[in-house]
């Protein structure tokens, strides 16, 4: 498992960002990449080519899609497409109609799965399934995408559905007036609410691997753009960095502000909950074989 985001629960507890390299747009954060900003480093490149007809992978805001989404194993965080995020939308309303049957051609171009409706894209999975390869360099490209899926993407797409597009735009736009404020060297003031303050130590366990991924190569001292995680966004600045020969064996000192989605205390709960009744539908059906069997039965949309 792999962290994503500050709501660990029984099922997910796990978090993500961008590969070394990249500027600050894509998976996790709140910038959609450029088309070249898109493009994938060499190194890993190669690993998605060892699998006939999969393409170059294109690194996209999921945000949060980060990541956005605690942690508590190894990670795998950081952003999560480029697409807005989709309004949420009831499981029981989609068991009549099936999305990825009946209007098939109306989904987005490169749509493997979706849940509840909501499109989930091939390039979205690989862009984290990219990342995940930078700590666990001998997975395949269907362990890496079952990864991806199991701890960042099907968490973050049901967070978004609980929380609502409202609250996941207004803890955006409070993130963005908050780094201002810090940016410019102030402390805010009005009527934002103060968010989370942390300051953690460690590498892709302890930071989870949105804050990880965009930590290992962000200047020192500057804050990050809005990160997503499950259920929050967060702001983020290095204050120290090792060396080390690995990217796992970085140790990193961040200083963290975290703003939630859905302050609820019940939330953790709710989106498991949700998750129970929700319904994944397979839009590629060779997909079937990268979905775990246990994540299938789950996400059957029973009531």
């Amino acid at each position: 498992m792999y962290p994503q985001g500050p709501f660990p629960s029984s099922a997910l507890k796990k978090s993500l960002s961008r590969p070394p390299g990249q500027s600050r747009c894509g998976i996790g954060l709140a910038e959609p990449c450029t088309a070249a900003e898109r493009a994938v480093p060499a190194e890993q490149a190669a690993i998605f080519r060892a699998s006939p007809g999969v393409s170059e992978l294109s690194f996209r805001a999921f945000s949060f899609r980060a990541l956005s989404c605690g942690a508590w194993a190894l990670a795998l965080a950081l952003a999560f497409g480029a697409c807005a995020p989709a309004a949420p939308t009831d499981p029981a309303s989609t068991t009549a109609a099936s999305p990825a049957r009946s209007s098939a051609a109306a989904l987005p171009a490169g749509t493997v799965l979706t849940l509840n409706a909501t499109p989930i894209l091939v390039d979205e999975v690989d862009a984290i399934g990219s990342i995940v390869a930078r700590v666990e360099v001998h997975h395949t490209l269907p362990s890496l995408r079952r990864i991806a899926l199991t701890n960042v993407i099907l968490p973050l797409v049901a967070a978004r559905q609980v929380a609502g597009a409202e609250q996941h735009a207004a803890a955006l736009a409070r993130a963005h007036d908050w780094r201002g404020a810090l940016a410019r060297g102030e402390t805010p003031v009005g009527p934002l609410t103060p968010p989370r303050e942390d300051v953690l130590r460690g590498g892709v366990i302890e930071l989870g691997l949105p804050i990880w991924a965009w930590a290992l190569e962000a200047p020192l001292a500057t804050w990050s753009e809005p990160i997503e995680t499950v259920g929050a966004w967060r702001l983020v600045r290095v204050l120290e960095r090792s060396a080390g020969y690995r990217p796992a064996d970085v140790v990193l000192d961040v200083e963290v502000r975290t703003f939630v989605w859905d302050p609820a205390e019940s939330f953790p709960q709710d989106l498991e909950d949700h998750l129970d009744r929700s319904k994944l539908e397979f839009v590629d059906e060779s997909w079937r074989d990268v979905v775990p069997t246990l994540w299938q039965r789950r996400l059957r949309g029973s009531p």
